[in-house]
């Protein structure tokens, strides 16, 4: 009997696997830029995500490397405990925070701050949740165009 409920575990861990299905990210809502000056910059990204899964879903990590204008920004982070409603479409909010060395770089090249009009905001890495105590790690990409009134200048 012992063999047989051990032997059960074993093929629904397995087959466990085949239970989650990929949380999608829809699309990038928005980027809010909420501070941008020689200390640093702070924003706050909104994603749309998709789960498709019957069981709530919980944010426990993010590594999402930020690119400006072809040039590393900063990284985001989870702001505050994010929990994805099962089968549904929520929106999530991460914070993005750039060290003042970064800030420096691309203050730097200050005629194509003066001159343009818009700027290329890029993001990729990964977001980890946690669901059913397993981890499960989803890809994030994107490029947003960001308007120059938006950083204040």
């Amino acid at each position: 009997m012992k063999k047989l409920l051990l032997l059960a575990i074993i093929a629904f861990s397995l087959d466990s696997c085949r239970v989650y299905k990929e949380v999608e990210v829809k699309e990038v809502l928005d980027v809010q830029v909420l501070s941008f000056d020689e200390k640093g910059a702070e924003c706050e990204i909104y994603l749309t995500v998709e789960n498709p899964n019957n069981y709530k879903i919980t944010l426990t990590e993010t590594h999402v490397d930020l690119i400006f204008e072809g040039k590393p920004l900063g990284e985001v982070e989870v702001i505050e405990k994010t929990v994805i409603p099962k089968m549904a479409q929520s929106t999530i909010k991460l914070k993005c925070i750039a060290s003042s060395d970064n800030i420096q770089v691309i203050a730097g090249d200050f005629f194509t701050l003066l001159f343009k009009s818009e700027f290329t905001l890029e993001g990729k890495g990964y977001i980890r949740g946690k669901a059913l105590m397993v981890s499960k790690t989803v890809p994030v990409e994107f490029k947003e165009n960001i308007k120059k009134e938006d950083f204040g200048l």
